[in-house]
């Protein structure tokens, strides 16, 4: 008996070691993947010193992804509304800002939702399952932004798109992503009603269920938060074009251009590094090899450009880090 509760108590000690050096271990294989690259001329270096000479370019990345702060900001605040938690934009701002800070300080893009998150349901503690789920739906709709632009354009330039069996499949794949979020989006928002009532479920699954009914109730909500979210994702678009032109590049096929891009940032956004470091850069690469090989290297140092400006904007957010102070919202 005693040799059995020493194993728990051990086996116990080793998972929460393993938690602590979780972030760690992510912040080693994000570094050592960029290393790897640098080292084995993936990633040229002297390419993504060569973009950062070019300053207007950099100011105007900067410019487009604060103003895509300003959308995602406003895009959640429409969504908070449906659930009767009335943001005013400077705080929707603030806690969008605090979010993109935590996208650095832990691994993947989705880090920040949950700073987010745990502060909208501090604000609102007795409608938290309600400012949870909006936090959910915010993150769903880019998204599906995202693959939505790409497959827009994966369909209106066939020939790019059915060039050979590779891209293909990167062409079906986007195409498929974004059919796949839509269909999911709207089963979670058609059965939310419904699952809600099952008692059997946890009250916190019960209550999200309960909220994503809310947004069935007024679907046009939801319509505008991903129309707003194309327009969002096609500024991203627009700051890793300059980007490409900072590299040096200027004739890239715009068929060839959306085949890679979405799909490369919606990896970048998979939790195992801060801020996609190292992840992304392997994901564009790979990418490029498979639909542009000679826009490889100059593509990947592209995707380092715009990254390293997303980083200097997501440390900016330690303003309102420090400057933020707790307030509980009333009901709209």
């Amino acid at each position: 008996m005693a040799q059995g509760q020493f194993s728990h108590a051990t086996l116990e000690e080793v998972k929460r070691a393993l938690s602590k050096a979780g972030p760690f271990l992510k912040v080693l294989v994000g570094a050592a993947i960029f290393a790897w690259m640098a080292a084995s001329g993936k990633l040229d270096l002297a390419q993504i010193a060569k973009g950062f000479t070019h300053w207007p370019l950099m100011l105007a990345i900067l410019g487009l992804l604060y103003c895509q702060i300003g959308i995602t900001a406003w895009r959640w605040k429409l969504l908070l509304r449906v659930q009767d938690v009335p943001l005013p934009f400077r705080l929707a701002w603030g806690l969008t800002m605090i979010g993109t800070l935590f996208n650095v300080v832990i691994p993947g893009a989705v880090g920040g939702d949950l700073i987010k998150g745990y502060w909208i349901t501090r604000a609102a503690p007795g409608r938290r399952a309600k400012a949870a789920t909006s936090v959910v739906m915010d993150r769903v709709a880019g998204l599906i932004g995202l693959l939505f632009l790409g497959a827009v354009m994966v369909l209106t330039n066939p020939a790019e798109t059915l060039r050979n069996p590779a891209t293909r499949s990167l062409g079906a794949l986007t195409v498929a992503g974004v059919l796949g979020g839509l269909a999911g989006l709207y089963a979670a928002l058609f059965a939310g009603g419904r699952l809600s009532h099952w008692s059997f479920l946890p009250g916190l699954a019960r209550n999200m269920f309960s909220a994503l009914h809310e947004y069935r109730q007024k679907s046009s909500v939801v319509l505008i938060a991903l129309a707003v979210s194309a327009l969002n994702q096609s500024m991203t678009c627009c700051s890793y074009y300059l980007a490409l032109r900072s590299t040096g590049v200027a004739g890239m096929p715009v068929g060839q251009f959306f085949l890679i891009v979405p799909l490369g940032l919606v990896t970048s956004a998979v939790p195992i590094s801060p801020a996609g470091i190292g992840v992304g850069q392997a994901a564009f690469f790979a990418l490029f090899q498979i639909v542009a090989p000679a826009y490889a290297s100059v593509g990947t140092a592209a995707f380092t450009v715009m990254q390293a400006m997303s980083i200097l904007i997501c440390l900016s957010g330690l303003f309102w880090y420090i400057s933020y102070k707790h307030v509980e919202l009333a009901s709209a």
